[in-house]
């Protein structure tokens, strides 16, 4: 005898169709995890993303079925569907998406007899409890505890969960004493799927600051070359123009060029090289007007003068020094071939 096969339940039917319908009508469709997420967060999470993304609940397997009728690119979904997963779709991008998947996580104990999915260490510090009964429980769930100063203290930073192991319950009892919560709990994203493409966490995971700092260092690298290389934009037009007036300006003062914008400049350059050079006279070679130019000088200018006569006596000496040896070889060489 053949089977007989059983009529599919319309409800399943309904619900396929229905995954088909979003996966069409949504350009964003996401596959999320929600295992440990408890009920009232789970609501509270549809009610402030309500308007902007649909979040549904759905079995495994009619989820395959939908993504098997769509065909295509949509299969390649299924690899992600594992252990409690819900849709959500969304008209956002799959980046915002993800980021606002994020936010549904908040911190959460671990419980007993749960793997723990992260190292929990528990650093060395003075706590909020007083002496008592909880030492002994702190104790019991292997953290190195004792009383100072009318305080339970952690004498020191040990970790006691490994990632990957069964979480023990004197353990658990311990870190929620210490109001220690080491895992987020909310959305888990699996895949999120666009225009044929499936991004997964790794994709869609932006540290926003760098991102954000590797812009503005592009761009001003980018205005510093365009500068430099005389590209003239929007960005770098009134700063070219600035640095061809100072230019143009640097130019006509050291080669004296007596234009009206460098006249000033080209006096005081002067002026300054006519005290710098009478700095070198001696006092009877100057006149009283000049004594009395040098000795309203700034200190500091003053000793610039001095710094640059004793660089240039430094200067002379080296080149006789350097002569003298030129001349001591020249005379060991007429001495050799003499």
């Amino acid at each position: 005898m053949s089977a007989v096969r059983g009529k599919v339940p319309q409800w399943k039917v309904e619900t396929v169709e229905e995954i088909k319908r979003i996966f069409r009508e949504y350009p964003v469709v996401g596959i999320v995890g929600f295992r440990g997420v408890p009920s009232s967060q789970f609501q509270s999470i549809r009610r402030d993303m309500r308007g902007e993304v649909l979040i549904r609940v759905v079995k495994n397997s009619l989820l395959r079925l939908a993504l098997e009728s769509l065909g295509g690119d949509y299969k390649r979904l299924e690899d992600y569907i594992d252990d409690q997963v819900a849709i959500v779709a969304t008209k956002l991008n799959p980046f915002k998406l993800y980021k606002k998947l994020e936010e549904t996580k908040v911190p959460s104990p671990l419980k007993p007899n749960q793997v723990s999915p992260v190292d929990v260490v528990v650093e060395a510090g003075p706590t909020n409890f007083p002496p008592g009964p909880i030492l002994g429980e702190i104790q019991a769930g292997g953290i190195p505890a004792a009383i100072e100063k009318g305080k339970i203290v952690v004498k020191s930073t040990v970790t006691v969960v490994k990632a990957g192991e069964v979480v023990k319950p004197e353990v658990a009892r311990a870190l929620n004493l210490l109001e220690i919560k080491p895992i987020k709990i909310g959305l888990e994203t699996k895949a999120v799927f666009e225009n044929g493409i499936i991004f997964t966490p790794s994709d869609l995971a932006i540290d926003e600051v760098k991102v954000f700092e590797d812009f503005v260092e592009a761009a001003k690298k980018a205005l510093n070359l365009a500068v430099n290389a005389a590209y003239v934009t929007e960005e770098t037009a009134e700063i070219l123009i600035q640095k061809a007036f100072m230019d143009a300006k640097n130019l006509a003062i050291n080669a004296v060029i007596y234009e009206p914008e460098a006249m000033p400049d080209i006096l005081a350059k002067a002026h300054s090289e006519m005290l710098s050079l009478a700095s070198l006279l001696s006092d009877d070679a100057l006149d009283d007007e000049l004594r009395e130019l040098l000795s309203s000088r700034p200190a500091a200018q003053t000793a610039a003068a001095e710094e640059k006569v004793e660089e240039k006596a430094e200067e002379e000496k080296e080149e006789e020094e350097e002569e003298e040896k030129e001349e001591s070889a020249l005379e060991g060489l007429g001495a050799l071939f003499g």
